[in-house]
């Protein structure tokens, strides 16, 4: 135990001025992180390569050790493969994310990317033949390799939507290394003890530079980097036999990120974007609206993940898989309840939920519409705007409206439906949809669905429809301006790292304001 402290205060001190050297050289090439109005709304350049630092500094102290010390040498003998196998894969995913990080890569490339880091890691000898939970040993036979890469590349990805504000993935990488590393020493895997360990001092260096005001930021390649050595040594230190994980304490231990996953996931399918757009809507934007402060923040989700990491080493200390299920559900059910995440995507759900009901227990023949309202985030009431969109779409001869906002700079976020019953199939429908715009940057955008007009050529609805789009845009960019009017000058500077392995995401706060909230009429 004490060998494994000092080698993470030896990582720690190596990290130290090797991030402020990375962060010098960013500066001086121009590698940095530009804020751009929108997304991004820190006040000047930060420099990148966080991510570099924290690898080298783990990869400088192991090679020095391992060289010098016979001790070491021993204790990796047996894990050589699969330690190999997880250096060069870190090493392809800081590669990859530098990429990203300099040139900007499309959602589906960089998940090819992540995707052939975790295969490198499998080869290496990592899979999870066999899981046990509550008691009971499950064989996965042939799902293993595909079960063991559907972890490895959701550990990557989920990790990296909560790299949205500085310190927060870092301060969040510490609490799960460290608590990895009491893991493997309970179940007797040393080498992954050691590797846990060194990397958490590596990021207890970095987090000098990367605390709120961060002077340099993780960008993709240290959040996937983060994800990747996480998720491998989760199951590398839980294996208590032969390729048999103890699933429970890993699952706990990554519940917070899988949850944020889980949550984005779902908002984006029911609101109909794409699960690479970008939004506000992760954990720490949440709570930045709800605390208004950097630091506040990183206190609440360190929180969360200590006590759900606390259950998870005591459902394995106590050999009770309950308290690591029972401490995961306490922070998921808090958040809920409070509202401060979660609740207005489970509300979503269930008026999703109704409205398949409907169309099923009532017939399609009968008239009636249903519509549901949903402001996802921030104070602005748009439900104006979208009654002006209803009574149109109740003259017209339209059946389906979807209203989709997503101001991001002035964290704004609405979503609302319509829909008609019809006799009409779905191919006699026309359908278009438009982008909306505030200045250069899509804000949101309009789905319409309607019946043709007998003897009315489609072409004129849609032109009725074009000049309803420049009245409804005219009224967008108002509503917009008036609230960055409301809170100029009174946004702290935050960080804005490429955090989101969907699409990149950052962070802003707006003072406080009450939870979303969602209105469903019939």
């Amino acid at each position: 135990m004490q060998y494994v402290l000092t080698m993470s205060c030896i990582a720690a001190i190596v990290s130290y001025p090797l991030t402020h050297f990375v962060a010098s050289l960013a500066q001086r090439w121009g590698f940095v992180d530009r804020p751009d109005g929108h997304h991004k709304s820190h006040k000047k350049p930060v420099a990148l390569g966080g991510g570099l630092a924290v690898f080298l500094a783990a990869v400088v102290t192991f090679a020095v050790e391992y060289f010098s010390s016979e001790n070491l040498q021993e204790s990796l003998h047996d894990n050589a493969p699969f330690l190999s196998g997880l250096l060069l894969a870190c090493g392809w995913i800081v590669v990859l994310g530098l990429i990203d990080d300099r040139y900007g890569m499309k959602g589906r490339y960089k998940l090819v990317g992540q995707t052939i880091a975790a295969l490198i890691v499998i080869a290496s000898g990592l899979e999870i033949q066999a899981f046990s939970l509550f008691g009971q040993k499950i064989q996965l036979g042939w799902f293993s390799v595909p079960f063991t890469l559907f972890w490895l590349v959701g550990a990557i990805n989920s990790l990296n939507l909560l790299d949205g504000i500085d310190g927060l993935a870092t301060t969040i990488g510490i609490i799960l290394c460290s608590a990895i590393t009491v893991m493997a020493l309970w179940f007797g895997q040393p080498a992954v003890a050691i590797v846990s360990a060194v990397f958490a001092g590596a990021l207890l260096g970095f987090l000098r530079f990367n605390f709120p005001p961060a002077t340099i930021y993780l960008g993709d390649a240290g959040s996937m980097l983060i994800g990747l050595i996480v998720g491998s040594l989760a199951i590398g230190a839980s294996l208590k036999g032969p390729a048999t994980v103890a699933m429970a304490a890993p699952l706990a231990i990554w519940s917070l990120p899988m949850f944020d996953s889980f949550i984005a996931i779902l908002r984006r399918k029911l609101t109909g974007r794409s699960i690479y757009a970008t939004d506000r809507g992760h954990l720490h934007h949440r709570l930045m609206a709800r605390f208004g402060k950097n630091t506040r923040v990183l206190g609440v989700v360190a929180l969360c993940c200590a006590v759900t990491c606390t259950g998870a080493l005591l459902s394995m200390f106590m050999q009770n898989d309950l308290l690591a299920v029972g401490s995961v559900m306490l922070v998921i059910c808090i958040l809920v309840a409070t509202q401060i995440f979660g609740h207005v995507e489970f509300l979503m759900l269930a008026n999703r939920m109704k409205s398949v009901g409907m169309s099923v227990i009532k017939p399609s023949t009968k008239s009636g519409s249903w519509q549901s309202s949903v402001r996802l985030q921030g104070t602005r009431e748009w439900d104006m705007l979208w009654q002006s969109l209803i009574e149109y779409a109740e003259k017209s001869q339209l059946v389906e409206v979807l209203l989709d906002l997503n101001l991001a700079a002035i964290q704004e976020a609405y979503h609302a439906s319509w829909k008609r019953r019809t006799r009409c199939e779905r191919r006699e429908l026309w359908r278009t949809e438009v982008p909306l715009f505030v200045d250069q940057h899509v804000v949101g955008r309009l789905t319409v669905a309607g019946e043709r007009e007998e003897g009315q050529p489609v072409c004129d609805m849609v032109s009725r429809l074009m000049e309803l789009l420049a009245v409804l845009e005219a009224d967008i960019v108002s509503l917009a301006s008036t609230q960055r009017l409301e809170v100029a000058g009174s946004l702290p500077e935050v960080g804005s790292t490429k955090g989101d392995p969907l699409a990149a995401s950052a962070a802003s706060s707006i003072p406080s304001s009450p939870p979303p909230h969602a209105t469903i009429a019939p």
